[in-house]
């Protein structure tokens, strides 16, 4: 494995949130069954579909007249303090139609708070425009709220649906007659591949003088810098870490590779369109994590794929808050695919014993019932269309 001594990765002025709000717009799985802990503040999709009152079946309800008003968001409610006994029988119309669909990527929008502040950044966007603006639409994303667009790597599960969040952003920007407000920023490391994929032949045993043909799987190539920029963004190009939003949320550098187990994906390939050639790239460089902080609970941190190793992402953020510096927080929430690899894993994440996690996209079925037998209850689900809310509260 090579050795790479990355800028260490600094946050200083990272602020202390009221509250952070992580919906998931794109994942590998939907779960609204399973139960979560309530300081994480999970409201799933299904669960805010149950309690809309836009769709009230009125042939089946009996609301007696006022007590169903329009909530100043476009939902109809009930009145306020309302109970049964007043309101009478409420059936609600439920379309499974309605629920996001899964798929292989990964898309979180988070949502700042502080002092009555919002900042509003997306994480990654899915694989594909199709999946992504589809899941967006059933959860009602205000597009024209957001301000950053960081992308974790350049790998297409994660940047297939940038170029239309784009084009969304500044379509709703327009819409909403905020034609003089800035371009979404979109946050990307500068080592943009052409494309990637994997190599599907296996090295020949040693000794063995048998040839055999060599197989490639492209992934699809990679949105160009002008071609985002031309969709209507404003591209902001990192390779160190950095605050963004009012130093709502930090963005890493380079993530260093410690440990000796966490090597990276195997047979990974890089295309080069100038030389029409792929290479060996085990370790992908470009990856980074994101960081936020929130007041009374800790730090929550956002992977892509944790090609470097969740772990070595979780021992440098705890390295970047951790004693001896301007703060001493605690790792409270890691979410986004950790790409476990090796049967102790689970072992060696109880090291970094963060208050939960939820390992989701690629971190398989396998590693998550590990890391759920490990360290029961601290384990969650992800699941499209999950919208936590973590909260800072009085003692």
């Amino acid at each position: 494995m090579a050795t790479h001594e990355p800028n260490e990765n600094q946050f200083p002025d990272l602020v202390e949130l009221d509250a952070l709000r992580l919906t998931v717009i794109v994942d590998n799985e939907v779960d609204f069954m399973t139960s979560v802990p309530n300081d994480l503040g999970l409201t799933t999709q299904a669960q805010s579909l149950f309690k809309d009152r836009r769709h009230v079946d009125m042939d089946r309800s009996t609301i007696p007249s006022g007590h169903l008003h329009t909530h100043p968001q476009g939902h109809a409610t009930e009145g306020e303090g309302d109970d049964v006994s007043k309101c009478g029988m409420t059936t609600i119309d439920f379309n499974f139609a309605d629920i996001c669909c899964g798929a292989h990527g990964l898309s979180i929008l988070l949502t700042g708070i502080k002092d009555g502040k919002e900042h509003k950044v997306l994480f990654d966007t899915g694989p594909h425009s199709a999946i992504f603006l589809e899941n967006a639409k059933r959860l009602e994303i205000e597009f024209e709220k957001i301000e950053v667009i960081v992308l974790s790597h350049w790998h297409i599960d994660h940047s297939g649906g940038m170029l239309a969040a784009v084009e969304r952003c500044q379509h709703d920007r327009e819409q909403q007659q905020q034609q003089s407000a800035s371009p979404v920023v979109l946050d990307l490391h500068p080592d943009r591949p052409d494309e990637r994929g994997i190599c599907l032949t296996r090295p020949s045993p040693p000794g063995s003088t048998a040839s055999k043909p060599i197989e490639y799987v492209a992934w699809g190539k990679e949105p160009s810098f002008s071609a985002l920029e031309s969709a209507g963004g404003k591209v902001s190009k990192n390779a160190k870490a950095h605050t963004i939003c009012d130093s709502f949320f930090g963005v890493s550098g380079t993530i260093p590779r410690k440990t000796t187990y966490e090597t990276g994906l195997p047979n990974h390939v890089r295309w080069s369109e100038s030389t029409k050639t792929w290479s060996a790239e085990q370790e992908i460089m470009d990856e980074r994590y994101l960081v936020a902080r929130v007041r009374s609970k800790g730090l929550v941190v956002l992977t892509g794929c944790s090609h470097a190793g969740v772990i070595n992402v979780c021992q440098d953020v705890k390295r970047a808050f951790g004693a001896g510096n301007k703060t001493d927080d605690h790792i409270f929430f890691v979410v986004g695919g950790f790409h476990l690899a090796g049967g102790s894993m689970e072992t060696r994440i109880q090291e970094i014993n963060p208050t939960y996690m939820a390992p989701g996209h690629c971190s398989g079925w396998r590693a998550k019932s590990a890391l759920e037998n490990a360290m029961t209850g601290q384990v969650v689900s992800l699941g499209v269309g999950s919208d936590f809310f973590i909260t800072h509260q009085e003692d």
